[in-house]
């Protein structure tokens, strides 16, 4: 196999975490709260990449690089929610659209509060129950809600509706909820409609039902993301990798786009790597889906899981000429390692998180 993309969606790391990180990578005496999160379950995988990869700042973000890594660099300018709408774009046409993300929002004394576990991803039939309702309540509003098989949604509106600057889910633990609202033009319409879903999922009774068996409510469904459908046909490219597995909402897109489809991330992604005529792959996963399944986890709990799944067993293949190059997509870095850079001995040991910051 030639090359492997490893994408995490959503570790990004809080300033306080990473100004913290930071010092003690100069003092070399680190904190206790960064000790605890460091140590607490082992990365080998991550710490290898943290030592002997080349890194570089994703200022974009991950998306746009994905895109151009895939050979569809035409869409890597394109808004999130203009691809992840690919799949619908046929009844699309001449709208405006977003993406619409469950959220579990934890209620304060004064405000509501956003956490790695407040990403939710709905059963498929609970969006078609979303979407359904949504007509009913909402269908004087020029808005539409449309199921996508991730267990997230689109927002379409109408044609002229101008995009608002929004803030992905993923990076709200980087600023508070007030600071992550939409701002600038359409902005006050798009906060308006939300604050109406807010009050409708309220009293919804998916909602009711979600309680009785323990799942976490739907407080809110954050917009984001927003542009126009990206409604040119599919491409064919050659340098399109193999497959990619996971269940991104815009990795799914750009698959459609390029005339293919996303598969469910392997039990067994070793395995993967064996396998017959595989050339280039890409897996996506999620710090919140991990937390979502497993309860009592944390952060470092969950890197770990992503370092025993993905990270340590791409590593093996790269050291036992299998794979000549592997990448990683994280915290807005992008780590870059081929077997030759084991040697580079000269460096000093990092942490996975210090690496991250």
């Amino acid at each position: 196999m030639r090359e492997i993309v490893i994408v995490v969606t959503d570790l990004y790391l809080e300033p306080q975490l990473t100004g913290r990180l930071r010092a003690a990578a100069v003092e070399e005496v680190p904190s206790p709260a960064v000790t605890a999160l460091s140590e607490a379950s082992a990365v080998p995988g991550l710490e290898h990449l943290a030592r002997f990869a080349g890194r570089k700042a994703l200022r974009e973000g991950w998306r746009p690089w994905v895109a151009r890594w895939l050979g569809l660099a035409q869409y890597a300018g394109e808004a999130p929610a203009s691809v992840a709408a690919a799949p619908l774009a046929g009844a699309l046409a001449r709208r405006a659209v977003w993406i619409a993300t469950p959220l579990h929002l934890i209620a304060g004394l004064s405000s509501l509060h956003f956490d790695r576990r407040s990403i939710l991803h709905l059963a498929p039939g609970e969006c078609v129950e979303l979407a359904v309702s949504f007509h009913d309540t909402f269908r004087d509003s020029g808005f539409a809600l449309h199921p996508l098989a991730d267990g997230e949604l689109i927002l379409s509106g109408p044609a002229g509706t101008a995009p608002s600057v929004t803030t992905e889910p993923a990076r709200m633990l980087l600023s508070s909820i007030a600071a992550a609202l939409p701002v600038g033009e359409g902005a006050r319409a798009l906060r308006r409609l939300s604050a109406e879903i807010e009050m409708w999922l309220h009293a919804h009774p998916l909602n009711a039902r979600r309680a009785e068996r323990g799942a976490p409510g739907i407080a809110a469904l954050w917009l984001w993301g927003g542009g126009a459908p990206a409604l040119s046909p599919p491409v064919a490219s050659g340098e399109l990798c193999d497959a990619a597995f996971g269940s991104d909402v815009y990795v799914q897109g750009l698959w459609r786009l390029a005339g293919g489809e996303t598969r469910p991330m392997p039990v067994d992604w070793r395995a993967l790597i064996g396998g017959p005529r595989m050339q280039r792959a890409l897996g996506v996963m999620e710090i919140a889906e991990l937390l979502q399944t497993e309860a009592s986890w944390s952060l470092a709990d969950a890197m770990a899981e992503i370092d025993r799944r993905l990270i340590s067993p791409s590593l093996d293949a790269l050291h036992g000429g299998e794979l000549e190059r592997l990448w990683l997509l994280a915290n807005d870095r992008c780590f870059s390692i081929r077997a030759a850079d084991r040697w580079r001995l000269w460096r000093r040991k990092r942490t996975a998180l210090e690496g991250l910051a």
